[in-house]
């Protein structure tokens, strides 16, 4: 089947706020391996058009009003047709809520493509987190956990 008949499929990828605002992450393994079809990117049929609409940053840690929240910055995404969300590789590592964000985006939206993880991961989830625990404690950035030089 020839790419042009197959209906593209339109991108989104929510990252960690943390990981974003506080460690100054730029998605770039996120984009490197989106631009390769590598990591979860890989998963797609090989015949399908890939669009990277968007990026977004989650709602931070939830209040009472996280579903809103979430919610509220997804909708952004679907306004341009979105039909498939990767949450990020740091929010699959460092998120303990990342499971209630795909209830609340599901419940709204029970036709999304919700996936989990986005480039390739090097190393495992706990020493992911115990990098960026380091990170924070000398000053480092997510440039630094990428590059191993912490």
């Amino acid at each position: 089947m020839d790419r042009e008949k197959v209906k593209p499929i339109k991108i989104g990828i929510v990252t960690c706020t943390n990981a974003t605002q506080d460690l100054d992450c730029c998605s770039v393994s996120c984009l490197r391996d989106f631009d390769k079809r590598l990591g979860s990117f890989h998963d797609y049929p090989q015949n399908a058009t890939l669009r990277l609409m968007g990026i977004i940053s989650c709602a931070g840690c939830p209040t009472r009003a996280y579903p809103e929240k979430i919610l509220r910055r997804v909708d952004t995404l679907v306004q341009f047709g979105v039909n498939s969300i990767h949450f990020a590789n740091c929010m699959v590592a460092l998120c303990p809520f990342i499971k209630k964000y795909a209830e609340a985006i599901k419940k709204k939206y029970p036709e999304m493509n919700l996936m989990e993880g986005s480039h390739e991961a090097h190393i495992s989830n706990e020493k992911f987190r115990e990098n960026v625990a380091c990170a924070f404690e000398t000053g480092k950035d997510m440039a630094d956990i990428i590059l191993d030089r912490l």
